[in-house]
């Protein structure tokens, strides 16, 4: 609820909370007042809140009318029994509201429930009172939205399933003549592709995928007159290639010293960073190519920049085993209990002083809520190092012995096509 709660409020995103307004509680104890709700009701259900959001046509309306329709969609939806925050971002193009809505009613302890009959009562709601506003609408709604996640992740450049099949297909029809060419090249990459007559699209589908996608979602290149036009173009090309590359200057620099002794990093440190260098993340000079992952590790491409920070976290504070990462993220818990408790005692002392006491309390409130925030993301990244461990140990396993399997697969394929090895050389010699 907490993170929650600062994403929502965040003063650099709310002039500086200014946009910030309370339904039924209020905006500087407002945690603190839902959990009081919660314990009346002895409510301890593992969904604590819920967050939703309103958003607005770039350029059509201003951060005090966005805020003004936000309070009142939340009094309508919300306001005769739930405790609601609603905070309007100006940080983006489009101005848009936050809702963080307590799950228990405050007033008879019945849960929220968020299913589509609330979702629709919550769209029509809003639609009433943008036309009232006189703010645009979308009428006819159609098609299904992107995950978040995903939108975020094309959004700043991240691989994702979609664009990094894209790479395959397009790196696949760059080295193809033939259709059949085309499926051996996506088969190298991990990738079925089906041709069936009996269909009107084709479609792909990877290692690990639940199911099929037709290529022609891809883009209007990826048609199947497209694919195979592209392919055909290929047939009238002329490639030239050198027959040697010019040799680079190689610097030799001298060192003193030896590293016979060096100590070869480990434990949790070693698996991750091995494993961000088999992602691509590392070193981060290297150019990747995404389409020719294992398909293992293509299903950890949307979640880099996770793996990446509890990297960090392992690195920076020398973590090597699952019992140091349970004593860091034990002190970090213990701390946060601490500051839990003086933060009690400074906002109820806040109440009783006024003046330049009450300035440096809320000063010393903010450090700790600074502190609290840092605090609570490196216990969310120790959890996530620890749920993850074993699943890269066993994920490094598999990838390797699929390796093992291909090369061994190549010789056998190679010493097939040169025929027996121990024939004796017609032209004499070795």
């Amino acid at each position: 609820m907490v993170d929650v709660m600062e994403y929502a409020t965040n003063k650099d995103k709310t002039e500086k909370r200014f946009f910030v307004t309370g339904v039924n509680c209020d905006t500087a104890t407002a945690r603190d007042e839902m959990m009081i709700a919660k314990a009346e009701w002895n409510d301890e259900s593992e969904i604590v809140c819920y967050h939703g959001f309103q958003s607005f046509k770039h350029g059509e309306v201003t951060p005090e009318v966005a805020h003004e329709v936000g309070v009142k969609l939340a009094e309508k939806m919300w306001g005769d029994r739930f405790q609601v925050i609603v905070a309007t971002h100006l940080n983006t193009e489009c101005l848009h509201n936050h809702f963080v809505v307590n799950s228990v009613s405050f007033l008879d302890g019945k849960h929220y429930h968020d299913n589509k009959a609330n979702l629709r009562l919550l769209r029509q709601r809003s639609d009433e009172l943008c036309r009232e506003y006189a703010l645009s609408v979308i009428e006819h709604p159609s098609g299904k939205k992107k995950p978040y996640a995903l939108y975020q992740a094309e959004k700043n450049g991240m691989p994702t399933r979609d664009n990094v099949a894209l790479q395959a297909v397009d790196e696949a029809i760059s080295k193809s003549f033939t259709l059949k060419d085309f499926d051996r090249q996506m088969a190298e990459m991990g990738y079925r592709v089906s041709f069936d007559p009996n269909r009107k699209y084709w479609t792909i589908i990877g290692k690990g995928w639940e199911r099929p996608k037709r290529l022609y979602k891809l883009g209007e290149d990826y048609t199947n007159e497209r694919i195979t036009e592209r392919i055909r173009e290929n047939s009238y090309a002329v490639k030239f290639s050198r027959f040697a590359e010019p040799q680079k200057t190689v610097q030799v620099f001298r060192v003193k010293g030896s590293l016979k002794n060096a100590k070869k990093i480990g434990g949790l440190r070693g698996l991750y960073l091995h494993y961000c260098y088999r992602l691509g993340i590392l070193p981060k000079s290297r150019k990747q190519n995404y389409a020719r992952l294992h398909y293992l590790l293509k299903d950890d491409l949307m979640k880099m920049e996770a793996i990446s920070q509890e990297t960090r976290l392992l690195c920076r504070n020398r973590i090597d085993t699952v019992e140091q990462l349970l004593s860091y993220k034990g002190s970090l818990e213990t701390e946060m209990s601490e500051l839990t408790e003086q933060r009690k005692e400074l906002y109820s002392k806040s109440r009783k002083s006024g003046g330049e006491e009450k300035e440096a309390v809320k000063a010393r409130l903010t450090e700790i809520t600074e502190r609290m925030k840092f605090l609570r993301k490196e216990v969310r990244l120790c959890g996530g190092i620890e749920a993850r461990n074993d699943t890269l140990k066993e994920k490094l396993t598999t990838i390797r012995a699929d390796e093992q399997q291909g090369k061994e697969l190549m010789t056998n394929e190679h010493r097939r096509r040169s025929g027996r090895t121990n024939r004796p050389n017609e032209l004499g010699g070795l």
